[in-house]
C-alpha cells in the first residue's frame, strides 16, 4: 500500500515539514537569488550556490518524498544520505564560517539530525 494513509505519524510529520522546506527554499531563491552558502569549506555565490541549493534543498527532498510515498526500498538510504550530507556540511560550516553565518548554521544542523533520526527509526517502512 502506498500513499498517505499507511505512513507512520513521524513520516507524515516529515512529509509536511519537507514540503514546507521545499516551498520556503523556492521562495527564498526568488527573493534572494544572490545569496551565499557554505559548502564543505567553500563559500559559494551565484550559479554554483543556486545549483547546490536546487540539488540539496529542492530536488533531493522531492526525490525522497517520492520514494517515501511509493515505499521504495532505496528511499530510507537516500534520505539518510542526503541528510548526512547536510549534517557534515553544517558541522564543517560551523568550524569554517561561524563568523559569517552566526547562529544560522544551527537550524539546518538540528533539522537534518532530526530528519535523519526519523528516517532511521522508520526505515522498516520502506519495502525490502
Amino acid at each position: 500500500m502506498t500513499g498517505w494513509k499507511p505512513l507512520p505519524m513521524l513520516l507524515k510529520c516529515l512529509v509536511a515539514v519537507l514540503s514546507l522546506w521545499v516551498l520556503m527554499t523556492i521562495a527564498v531563491l526568488f527573493t534572494m537569488p544572490e545569496r551565499e552558502i557554505a559548502f564543505f569549506g567553500l563559500l559559494l555565490k551565484g550559479v554554483p550556490a543556486t545549483a547546490i541549493v536546487l540539488l540539496l534543498d529542492i530536488v533531493s527532498p522531492l526525490i525522497f518524498l517520492y520514494a517515501l510515498w511509493k515505499t521504495l526500498s532505496w528511499g530510507a538510504i537516500f534520505g539518510m544520505l542526503y541528510n548526512g550530507i547536510f549534517i557534515l556540511n553544517s558541522i564543517t560550516a560551523h568550524f569554517t564560517f561561524q563568523e559569517e553565518f552566526g547562529n544560522a548554521i544551527y537550524f539546518p544542523l538540528i533539522a537534518s539530525v532530526i530528519f535523519f533520526a526519523i528516517i532511521f527509526k522508520e526505515r522498516k517502512y520502506f519495502r525490502d
